[in-house]
């Protein structure tokens, strides 16, 4: 896409795939395309956009900010253009979590008020100056940003003003919104079908339409649950393949493991180690909510044999394929 001047303004990309609309699309604006050349030049691979890794709370209301004590103390006076003393309020947002995986863990506290980023003020309501006239969103600005690149941040914290810095970086989320063009992982076990929780799953399983399960309505909550440790997955059991072995529990569909034999699963790799490792007599699989949920007992002794003849009897090449 091209302006008036002939200079490239925006890169075609996708259509929007409704019912409901036609020839609507979106285009990716110039900024976008030179920070993605700009992350391969310094990276020699696309790193994607950074985050600060953290949720806030606007402080727009004045209650919330005598509860901080923003309005307790003022600033130091400054003298405006006429000559009058004047004095300026603190304004920021307050920060709620830091994002185990981010750089500002273990920096950034709870209850943490950010007033300015780079020594640019920080409004109430999560915006910094923009262009004349305009702001945007303190995200907006950690975007433009690299993986490594370090701001620095005027913090309110216990009824004072600190400095700190943190680096940014790409946040990595529990729920992926993609594969990066490979198959989606899964594992079976006795029939039992594993996947881990990802976007396209959920899209699958009409998540944000108006008619939805209550299995999906609970995954559909986890999608902004912060990844505590690299390499954690939401893993989910997606169907059973039905087989003797597994009678009675072939009804079962879009349930988040929580637990194999008392040891809670982490991942899709984790899961498939701790089968391989067991010496039990049986295989446990407990699945959400923590207490009430479903509870799955097949036999362990022959679970090999089991998944053989299932995947022989659906065309099923390997038991398993998992995520790089």
């Amino acid at each position: 896409m091209i302006n008036e001047h002939l200079e490239v303004v925006g890169v075609a990309f996708q259509g929007i795939d409704e019912d409901s609309v036609e020839n609507v699309g979106y285009v990716v604006p110039s900024s976008v395309v030179l920070h993605f050349l700009e992350d391969v030049r310094r990276n020699k691979q696309y790193k994607g956009f950074c985050h600060l890794g953290i949720e806030c709370s606007f402080l727009e209301n004045q209650t919330f900010r005598q509860y901080l004590k923003l309005d307790d103390k003022e600033d130091a006076t400054i003298i405006n253009g006429s000559g009058r003393a004047k004095r300026k309020k603190r304004t920021g947002v307050m920060v709620r979590r830091v994002q185990p995986t981010s750089g500002g863990y273990n920096i950034l506290q709870s209850n943490d008020v950010i007033l300015e980023i780079d020594r640019i003020p920080l409004g109430n309501d999560g915006k910094i100056p923009f262009r004349r006239g305009e702001r945007v969103d303190l995200g907006g600005y950690i975007t433009s940003l690299f993986e490594d690149d370090i701001v620095h941040l005027k913090v309110w914290r216990d009824g004072n003003e600190i400095d700190v810095s943190c680096p940014v970086s790409p946040v990595q989320p529990l729920i992926p919104s993609h594969f990066n063009n490979k198959p989606p992982p899964y594992l079976i076990a006795s029939g039992l079908c594993f996947t881990c929780l990802s976007i396209p799953y959920l899209e699958k399983k009409h998540a944000w339409s108006d008619f939805y399960t209550d299995n999906v309505s609970y995954l559909l909550g986890l999608v902004n649950r912060p990844l505590k440790q690299e390499g954690d997955e939401v893993v989910v059991l997606a169907q059973v393949l039905a087989h003797r072995a597994n009678r009675g529990y072939e009804h079962f569909f879009d349930l988040h493991l929580l637990k194999f034999n008392d040891i809670e699963v982490r991942s899709l790799l984790h899961l498939k180690d701790l089968i391989d490792n067991s010496n039990a007599e049986y295989m446990t699989f407990e699945f959400a909510p923590k207490d009430g949920g479903r509870l799955v007992v097949l036999d362990r002794v022959n679970n090999e044999e089991v998944t053989k003849e299932v995947c022989v009897e659906h065309s099923i090449g390997k038991h398993f394929v998992l995520g790089s």
